[in-house]
């Protein structure tokens, strides 16, 4: 199924908007709809010295600074999102998620796009109750983490973690567009002897499948030597220029504490390539 529309979690500072640059740069690749959601920080910032205001007059006063207050942060977010977006051919539009709502509404907006794109670290964009991860598995929907600092290309050679799992063969389908479209793929697969799942030839079925579609796919086997998979699928992404990394995650809890894979738990925790998991 082919992208056609993307969300990013914007904001109006300097990673915000080079978060929105890498999402017009997929949109414009894919022709897709690109939709930039803001998260409007509370007006109200808890100092001390707002307890002590007394009168109708001066709460009132103090009601309308804090709604100035948000109303400037939603105009900055928009003219920071629209300068960007309309820099390429592209449908775009702005949304905002108010303090109350922006939970119920972070679901919402992604329920309904093919790829959500998001800071790599902190909240990325996010209400403060969501991450990432959360939202992948209260969604499905797929989830692209971008490093804070990131200058590279968008999606042109592309690593897929592959273990012949239910997860892996997931992230392949909500990537394939962007599979497709790149340059070059890179099936990885990391101490292959290790897993039977593999079959003769580790790494050349999937291949072929993607092969089928039109992908330009590569195999690489590695050894891990002892060292942790997911550094192993770091230092090959450094090494080889990749920039982004495709991933299946899975939980092992059904409640809201979410347990990933430890492969998962380690690229999440020092994201330096675009990410991409999906559950």
């Amino acid at each position: 199924m082919p992208l056609k529309t993307i969300a990013v979690f914007v904001d109006p500072s300097p990673v915000g908007e080079a978060r929105a640059a890498y999402a017009v740069k997929l949109a414009f690749r894919h022709r897709a709809h690109l939709i930039g959601i803001f998260v409007v920080p509370l007006g109200w910032g808890g100092s001390p010295s707002e307890s002590f205001v007394r009168g109708q007059a001066a709460i009132r006063q103090l009601i309308e600074d804090h709604a100035a207050s948000e109303s400037a942060a939603m105009k900055a977010a928009s003219r920071s999102f629209s300068t960007v977006s309309a820099r390429e051919d592209i449908g775009f539009e702005f949304r905002f998620l108010r303090h109350g709502d922006a939970n119920e509404g972070a679901v919402l907006n992604a329920l309904h796009c093919d790829l959500v794109v998001v800071g790599g670290l902190g909240f990325g964009g996010l209400p403060r109750e969501w991450s990432a991860e959360s939202l992948l598995l209260a969604t499905g929907v797929p989830f692209l983490l971008l490093p804070e600092h990131w200058t590279g290309a968008a999606a042109e050679h592309v690593i897929v973690a592959w273990n012949a799992s239910r997860e892996a063969r997931r992230a392949i389908t909500d990537a394939l567009p962007l599979l497709v479209g790149a340059l070059s793929v890179t099936i990885l697969v990391v101490d292959p002897q290790k897993n039977s799942r593999h079959g003769e030839e580790p790494g050349a079925d999937v291949a072929l499948y993607l092969s089928r579609h039109g992908a330009k796919v590569m195999v690489e086997q590695v050894p891990s030597n002892g060292q942790p998979v997911a550094d192993v699928i770091l230092a090959f992404a450094k090494r080889h220029n990749n920039d982004l990394i495709v991933v299946g995650a899975y939980s092992h809890a059904r409640t809201t504490e979410m347990i990933f894979g430890g492969v998962t738990r380690r690229l999440l925790q020092d994201i330096a390539v675009p990410l991409l998991i999906a559950h």
